[in-house]
């Protein structure tokens, strides 16, 4: 698609490798169909690595079809991160949000989403948050939660993050500041901490360096669907959401973010039917997953469980 540049436009990236090339279309495809109105259109960048080039052409399409004023740009890259940490199954694809900045010259800030994530709503609100003086804008996170806290403070580094409690956040979604970015070289610290071995990757990278620049949204931006009712009345007694931001993310989310289960492999993952329905409802992308087999799965098995835990044991993660 032709790169052309609109000022109006929300700029917004997803960064991926080659085991997630459907699962962008359908993130690309909810974005333009519950976040486009007759003003507010988007810059789509998807920064992936030269095995997922391909998916350009299919993007390409879903673009044009549902709103031709939005615009598309692909940059197949070579991970400098190829060599991070990899855990929990995440690869280092998810890396790549770390070089957005260089990779991005021409864009001072830049709406940042995984692709496990699907759109309900326009992004116009968040795309407008002050950022004076802040590197992200993001959501907290359920490690804010007590036991979650106390549960990963045996890790050596977590020290480093000890004044991030109750403030640490999620950056599944996160409004990045491309331009304070450069001019703090976060680079230099990015690539040092990315040769440790930290529990949420890139994740944690970005929580440990951007401390005291951060600006924290509400949790309707990022709406964990692992979470239950129960888990947001934490959120409110600990004092980490007020419950009114807690009942909007419940009744009215903008995004839903599959962090835990993933609808595509597991049906009757929380709020998992959700994005059957609209998958099922678009031609363009019903028959990019498997849907009898992700009703047939209902999460791993007893010796799937127990393999896993013999591997975290002898790796010594922490389970």
């Amino acid at each position: 698609m032709q790169d052309k540049r609109n000022n109006d436009n929300i700029n917004i990236a997803f960064c991926f490798d080659g085991n997630l090339t459907e699962q962008v279309k359908v993130t690309v495809a909810s974005l333009l169909d519950h976040g486009v109105t007759d003003r507010i259109h988007y810059h789509i960048y998807c920064v992936c690595t030269k095995d997922a080039a391909y998916v350009e052409t299919p993007l390409e399409q879903i673009v044009r079809k549902r709103d031709p004023q939005s615009l598309l740009t692909v940059k197949a890259v070579e991970n400098l991160y190829e060599d991070a940490y990899e855990v929990r199954g995440i690869s280092t694809g998810t890396y790549l949000r770390l070089i957005l900045h260089r990779l991005l010259p021409e864009a001072d800030r830049i709406i940042y989403a995984d692709v496990d994530v699907f759109f309900l709503g326009h992004l116009l609100e968040l795309w407008q948050t002050d950022m004076s003086d802040c590197v992200l804008a993001a959501v907290k996170g359920s490690v804010n939660l007590s036991d979650k806290w106390e549960w990963n403070s045996g890790r050596p580094y977590w020290k480093h993050l000890e004044a991030m409690r109750g403030r640490y956040i999620n950056a599944g979604v996160a409004l990045m500041n491309l331009q304070e970015i450069r001019s703090r070289n976060l680079e230099t610290q990015w690539s040092r901490w990315a040769r440790e071995k930290l529990y949420y990757q890139d994740q944690d990278i970005l929580n440990i360096t951007c401390q005291g620049a951060i600006r924290y949204l509400p949790p309707r931006y990022n709406r964990l669907t692992y979470l239950e009712a129960q888990d947001y009345d934490r959120f409110v007694s600990e004092g980490i959401f007020t419950g009114q931001e807690c009942e909007e993310a419940i009744a009215h989310p903008v995004i839903l973010h599959y962090a835990g289960d993933k609808p595509w492999k597991r049906y009757d993952s929380n709020l998992g039917a959700l994005w059957w329905e609209y998958v099922d409802s678009q031609p363009d992308l019903r028959d990019l997953f498997d849907k009898e087999k992700a009703m047939k799965y209902h999460g791993p098995t007893l010796l799937e469980r127990g393999v896993r835990k013999i591997r975290k044991l002898i790796s010594r993660e922490k389970l």
